[in-house]
């Protein structure tokens, strides 16, 4: 009587489990919660506490933001299915429930009509077969750990960007002033100035709060401490992967590597299949009243081995493994004239950057010309320098833009920093 008890309870909180509130309700629910956060979206920048952000300070928080995290889920989600390899060796028991009774009597609860019993499922894999799997999770983790450390570069790189746009937004605001001092300089051009320089300050701070993976400052930069880079005099070799890319040939080894394993998982199946089963009785049955408790046996327990081999006489199997090589060839095929046109792009990039250093040193040499004449008191002269001054600082954060936009293309691929 106290099994049916134990078993009358259990059903009655899986029935109270069971039910469920409509689709509308949910969705209502979930509806609320969103609008919930809508209040954050009003509060303006500015009006949130002032923090000041130096570039140590923004790199630490990185792992914060979501790009890194998804990052580091994938690293979790590789090392999860390491283990997976051996824990789905480990039994799984099921639990079986069985109410039978006539339509007539459904409310006359009695031992009599109750079954229940528990059964464990063994999996054995050949030893063959766990190998390979083991071997194809340990290489989609070390490809998760290499593809984290990629996204790591790729969002130090994205900081910098941003930092470097608030240098250049200061840039602009000197030019601003310049052109507010004009004496033509009307109400209407100062009210776009001040749109303009509210749609940049909101851009930077949409873009750092991501970054950092965090919304609930306004972030004051302190640029002071940017790392600085200096490609022209460095006697890197651009051409040689052991000293720049390494990260990337990495990855393209560990894509090559995984195409291997996929065209040997296709020649596994014209191997000879060892399968390995444990089976037993239940390990605990109560049927009807009449026989319950554990009734486990040793030796009721059997093993079973077999060996099969699959003949492709179809030939399913050789036209798969030929598909699959033949993609492993488009693949290293793709990956050499990615590598090619990589290790292009980095020559030229330095090249590139060579080019605007000279044209921004012509630049300089022009604005301390210019700074250096008087200012006349006639408005067509004044006006003409004005307009000079303006048209080199604009031309140099232009340069400067140009310049922040291309290091990054060697930074990544430069394994010393």
């Amino acid at each position: 009587m106290r099994d049916l008890k134990i078993i009358t309870i259990a059903l009655l909180l899986c029935t109270s489990f069971s039910g469920c509130r409509s689709v509308d309700e949910q969705i209502a629910e979930q509806r609320a919660e969103i609008i919930h956060h809508y209040a954050a979206f009003k509060i303006k920048p500015e009006d949130l506490p002032e923090v000041q952000l130096d570039w140590d300070t923004a790199v630490s928080m990185l792992d914060s933001n979501l790009v890194m995290r998804n990052a580091a889920e994938e690293i979790i989600k590789a090392e999860v299915q390491v283990k997976r390899v051996f824990l789905d060796l480990i039994p799984q028991l099921t639990i079986q429930g069985i109410y039978n009774q006539g339509i007539t009597q459904l409310t006359e609860l009695t031992q009599d009509n109750f079954n229940v019993n528990i059964n464990a499922l063994f999996s054995v894999p050949g030893l063959l077969r766990l190998r390979l799997d083991y071997y194809g999770a340990m290489l989609a983790c070390y490809g998760a750990r290499q593809h984290y450390e990629l996204t790591y570069r790729e969002e130090v790189i994205n900081l910098y960007s941003l930092f470097r746009q608030h240098r250049h937004t200061q840039a602009l605001y000197v030019i601003e002033s310049l052109q507010a001092a004009d004496p033509t300089f009307g109400l209407a051009e100062r009210r776009e100035l001040d749109f303009k320089r509210k749609q940049r300050e909101t851009e930077l701070w949409l873009g750092l709060s991501a970054a950092l993976g965090n919304y609930s400052s306004h972030w004051k930069i302190e640029g002071g401490n940017l790392p600085v880079f200096n490609y022209l005099n460095t006697e890197q070799n651009w051409d040689d992967p052991n000293e720049t890319g390494t990260l990337f040939v990495t990855l393209e080894a560990v894509e090559l590597e995984a195409a291997r394993l996929r065209e040997l998982g296709v020649k596994f199946k014209y191997w000879p299949q060892l399968n390995m089963r444990l089976y037993s009785p239940s390990l605990y049955l109560f049927s009807g009243g009449d026989r319950g408790g554990f009734n486990f046996d040793a030796d009721d327990i059997r093993f079973e081995a077999s060996v099969s081999m699959k003949l492709d006489t179809n030939l399913a199997i050789r036209d798969q493994l030929r598909e699959t090589r033949r993609n492993t060839e488009l693949l290293t095929q793709k990956l050499y004239e990615d590598a090619q046109a990589r290790t292009k792009k980095l020559n030229e990039t330095k090249d590139a950057i060579a080019v605007i250093d000279t044209r921004m040193m012509q630049l300089l040499a022009k604005k301390r010309l210019l700074n250096s004449m008087p200012q006349s008191s006639i408005y067509e002269v004044f006006e003409q320098n004005l307009g000079e001054r303006i048209e080199v600082l604009n031309q140099l954060v232009s340069l400067e833009q140009e310049l922040d936009s291309v290091v990054p293309i060697l930074w990544v691929a430069d394994e010393s920093r």
